[in-house]
């Protein structure tokens, strides 16, 4: 027989909550309630808390049933504001997302996740928990108190959108057909990373938020397989080398056929057990650098100067997409938010345990004062860069498109040791038939306000990446001049480096042994650099492929001048493993093997 009336059991004991990433724990005490609670009959309605803590957006707020189960309340909202008070969550909260208010958050909020996880079938009576966990240090608090209430009738899981994951009717494909699998669509906000970097000697410090504006929800889950590099181990247990095992994950993709919704699941990389978060990451969820502008529009391909190691993330819903905000921006420039976002809201899971999400119209971010978001530099000298940061670099996640996953912020170091210029560019191709039409790209470090080419034929530009046609034949040399936002300047000559014939394009005889193509370090870990010296300039295809041939990336293509050609080979969408650096020169192959830890 059910409870005539609605039943709350409170904790108002409270107490202090301690830093850094500890799970404090708050007991609710719970009993003479049925042996089942539902989301249908009889369940868990409303969890109410009050909590003094500066800074409230370090926290992460869980609640834990006797079953062990375990939902994300609120995750990192209120940035720099203070305090909930008498803050409740509930699924049919009047005052909306927790990511639209602010602090001290008065009212009755949606949960990050649905509270109708808990009324899964289980007994009630028992321990409860309320979970908070200070991400930061040196911001403090306490829990007053805490209450749970349970009900007839719990209100269903809220929803933004008509489109839901049990009715698909009013979900929209991409191309307006009533089948498609509704795929994230996972970018990377440069407005967030413009208003959240700090610059330091040696290193900066960069915040990132990861919006979805697709037309599905990104969600995964944990399959229980954990490994120590490739050996099988427990989940619970850190490895040999004290570090904690990788467990692979599930992405759940969600198809639309008419209004029929269904479900199936793709390997989708690994997550990893956090112990100074306290909880559970996706590993390698962004990839963070400075780079230097390069000619091809995707910034993701730029010359990269400094990096940090990939970053992994504890995928939660932390915002919602808006004109306000505006951290929602598509490749073509239009800010996303729920009012041209057709499934907007669509979504289940979302936090901080083994399954996580990012629903339509949601970001998740991270601040820049959470370890792991520095990049560290030595030799970088006063002047322009860009911050690049790349989300899924690894494409472990399925997404409808990988294009427009990188975003470029363009910064100014002013703290650094030194002023310096550093004029360098290539070409291209450097040697052909005329009319020989040859492609120049500026490489110089920091990227200059002005530059001077001199093409070695009587002609020059003031371009960046200038485009220029050699009409008569001939060898040039070609010269470029740069000055540099803090005054440097500073002058490369590369003496007869364009060669223009009016018979042949086919490059003069040489001797395959004078080329030489060497790898260090080898092994590696983030990165490696390929040396290829050629004796003349020749052109070259320099490719990275696994053990069974498959392509992995183009390292470089074009005419490589005579002598040392340095080459980048970063981690990105490498997982640990050996590889063939394979060159083509004229004709002639040579293969290096490497290995990634």
């Amino acid at each position: 027989m059910l409870p005539a009336a609605a039943q709350t059991f409170t904790n108002s004991l409270g107490g202090p909550i301690q830093e850094v990433s500890v799970q404090n724990l708050f007991p609710v005490e719970v009993s003479n309630l049925p042996s089942s609670i539902d989301s249908v009959s009889f369940g868990l309605v409303k969890v109410c808390f009050h909590i003094e803590h500066t800074y409230v957006g370090d926290l992460d707020i869980m609640l834990q049933s006797p079953d062990g189960t375990t939902i994300s309340i609120a995750n990192n909202f209120g940035g720099s504001q203070n305090n909930y008070f008498e803050t409740c969550v509930a699924e049919n909260a009047p005052d909306g997302e927790l990511a639209d208010g602010y602090a001290p958050f008065y009212g009755t909020y949606y949960p990050d996740e649905s509270i109708n996880h808990l009324n899964n079938g289980q007994n009630p009576n028992g321990t409860w928990y309320l979970i908070v966990v200070d991400e930061v240090p040196q911001d403090t608090g306490k829990l007053l108190w805490v209450s749970l209430t349970f009900d007839v009738n719990p209100p269903p899981t809220h929803s933004e959108a008509n489109c839901s994951v049990t009715d698909a009717a009013n979900c929209v494909c991409p191309d307006g057909s009533s089948e498609c699998d509704l795929l994230p669509n996972m970018i990377n906000s440069p407005k967030y990373i413009s208003l959240n970097w700090t610059e330091k000697v040696g290193f900066i410090r960069l915040g990132v938020a990861t919006p979805n504006i697709g037309y599905g929800p990104l969600e995964v889950h944990g399959t229980g397989q954990c490994y120590c590099d490739t050996v099988a181990v427990s989940c619970s247990a850190p490895c040999p080398d004290g570090s904690w095992p990788k467990e692979k994950i599930q992405q759940v993709i969600y198809h639309k056929k008419g209004s029929v919704m269904s479900t199936h699941s793709v390997e989708a990389g690994t997550m990893t057990y956090h112990p100074t978060h306290g909880h559970i990451h996706v590993d390698d969820w962004t990839f963070n650098s400075i780079r230097i502008r390069g000619a091809d529009p995707n910034p993701a391909n730029w010359p990269i100067v400094a990096q940090s190691d990939k970053i992994s993330f504890c995928l939660v819903n932390l915002g919602n997409c808006t004109s306000g905000n505006q951290y929602c921006v598509d490749k073509d420039g239009l800010v996303r938010d729920k009012t041209n976002l057709p499934n907007f809201g669509l979504g289940v899971y979302t936090g901080c345990a083994y399954d996580q999400g990012i629903y339509v119209g949601k970001y998740d971010a991270y601040n820049q004062y959470i370890d792991g978001q520095e990049i560290y530099f030595t030799d970088l000298c006063n002047g322009s860069y860009y911050i690049v940061s790349v989300t899924n670099p690894t494409k472990s996640i399925l997404e409808s498109d990988y294009d427009d996953n990188a975003a470029a912020v363009p910064i100014v170091l002013v703290k650094q040791d030194n002023n310096c210029c550093a004029s360098f560019f290539r070409a291209d191709t450097t040697q052909g038939l005329a009319p020989f039409q040859v492609a120049f790209i500026d490489s110089t470090v920091p990227i200059p306000v002005s530059w001077l080419w001199d093409f070695g034929d009587g002609t020059t530009s003031t371009d960046q990446f200038p485009v220029h046609v050699y009409t008569e034949p001939g060898i040039y040399t070609v010269t470029l001049v740069t000055t540099g936002s803090t005054g440097c300047t500073d002058t490369v000559i590369q003496a007869d480096y364009i060669i223009v014939d009016v018979a042949t394009g086919a490059a003069p005889m040489f001797n395959p042994s004078a080329v030489m193509l060497e790898v260090s370090p080898n092994p590696f870990s983030t990165t490696t650099t390929a040396m290829l010296s050629l004796p003349q300039p020749l052109p070259v295809r320099l490719t990275l492929t696994d053990l069974a041939g498959r392509q992995r990336a183009v390292v470089a293509e074009g005419t490589m001048p005579a002598g040392k050609n340095p080459f980048v080979i970063g981690s990105e969408g490498l997982p640990s493993g050996s590889y063939l650096l394979r060159a083509e020169v004229a004709g002639s192959r040579f293969v290096r093997k490497l290995t990634r830890w």
